[in-house]
């Protein structure tokens, strides 16, 4: 075994170290409700767009949802199946039909702050998908076919999204070798448990990001080999709060899952190649800033990617789908939706807020060159509270702002 990851305690905390041989928010509104007793068809809520791919994404998709059926001009209702990120991919380079059941989303009518995840009935065959939505590149996704993105099919990067390896509450000391699995003689105890080592599948953009940055395939990190193989970032949630052995009980999943959970679990944080020493993905345990996911100190976090079909001047040719990924992004304005304020609440950090970038899932950083930061708005959107630097301004240019900042996004940058 070359390639593994190792968890070691230290006084401050819980780290995850990556070496070179052996790697020895709050979603801001928790789902509310059920469904009633007659499951609808999803082709019947109004005009439906289908979306298919990342169970990560869907804690911030569904903000976005509520914002989208109530829109004065042109609303849509979001209908979202969650297999994962690179059978998403796979449903809409290859236009599959949806089947089973989606979600789509509804304001709570008891609490304004919190959504529904409603349940609804795809049709037997023939349902499309509008957007297909990917934790990671397309190349990440090494079973699909084609093995490169054809022309007919662009990839939209969205907001960025951190994942973190985490442990129950009750984990005061963590030691535990991914890559080689549990029991492996190398292990320390009490990671020794594959029942209580949760992993997704080797499809999982989460568990992509993850095997990207600690130099293993993603194929590695499955039960029985090394984990507990579970459906959905809800399915390592519950597994880990469920745990009998809380103290041997180990997994990854999305951030802004983790945000909803921080009562309940503990993140660990990453030391990756190269670096002395580990950071957590925010600037502190008690914050949900990702102050170091986007400065580019904390290194497992990929971007949220759209992909949907362009004709031969790369333009899309579905206008529900370039609705849904213009308003995500930005580029497309209603003055009822805020996609900093929106992104930041849900747990997942808008391009114009990250200071670094990449071209590769795992690969090296390098500065942003976003022209319109959006820090202060982020960072008030997603701790509730306006950072100490960030003085409020109205309008754009520097005309109410001081010291050679500009107004940006309501604050002076």
């Amino acid at each position: 075994m070359t390639r593994s990851i190792r968890f070691a305690a230290r006084a401050a905390g819980l780290v995850a170290l990556a070496g070179a041989a052996m790697i020895a928010r709050p979603a801001a509104a928790q789902d509310a409700g059920a469904d009633g007793p007659t499951v609808p068809a999803c082709s019947g809520l109004a005009n439906p767009v289908f979306v298919t791919g990342s169970s990560a994404f869907e804690g911030t998709v569904k903000f976005f949802g509520v914002k989208f059926s109530a829109l004065a001009t042109n609303p849509f209702t979001v209908v979202y199946q969650t297999p994962g990120s690179c059978v998403g991919i796979d449903n809409i380079v290859n236009n599959k039909d949806l089947m089973g059941t989606a979600h789509y989303y509804t304001v709570d009518p008891t609490d304004s702050t919190k959504v529904v995840i409603n349940t609804c009935t795809l049709a037997a065959s023939g349902q499309k998908p509008d957007v297909g939505i990917s934790d990671v590149f397309y190349d990440s996704c090494t079973s699909l076919t084609p093995a490169t993105i054809p022309a007919t099919l662009k990839d939209t990067p969205g907001p960025a999204q951190a994942m973190l390896f985490v442990v129950p509450k009750a984990d005061t000391t963590a030691r535990y070798l991914y890559g080689c699995g549990a029991g492996y003689t190398g292990n320390m105890t009490p990671f020794t448990s594959v029942a209580n080592t949760f992993c997704r599948d080797a499809n999982s953009g989460t568990q992509i990001t993850i095997a990207k940055a600690i130099n293993i395939p993603a194929t590695a990190l499955v039960s029985p080999t090394t984990c507990t193989g579970e459906t959905g970032t809800s399915g390592v949630v519950n597994g880990l709060t469920g745990s009998s052995l809380p103290q041997a009980a180990i997994g990854f999943i999305s951030e802004d899952a983790y945000d909803g959970q921080r009562a309940n679990l503990n993140s660990l944080a990453f030391q990756a190649f190269n670096q002395t020493m580990a950071y957590l993905s925010d600037s502190t345990a008690a914050l949900n800033d990702r102050a170091n996911v986007r400065d580019g100190h904390y290194t497992i976090w990929g971007y949220e990617h759209m992909f949907a079909a362009v004709d031969t001047t790369g333009a899309l040719t579905n206008q529900k789908a370039a609705d849904f990924i213009g308003y995500i992004n930005g580029t497309k304005t209603d003055a009822s939706i805020d996609p900093v304020a929106i992104e930041g609440g849900a747990g997942t950090i808008p391009v114009c807020a990250m200071k670094v970038q990449r071209a590769t899932d795992g690969g090296p950083l390098s500065y942003s060159t976003v022209t319109d930061p959006c820090n202060c708005a982020f960072e008030a959107a997603a701790t509730k509270t306006t950072p100490a630097n960030c003085a409020a301004c109205t309008g754009t240019g520097t005309s109410t702002c001081t010291g050679g900042k500009s107004c940006h996004h309501g604050y002076c940058e």
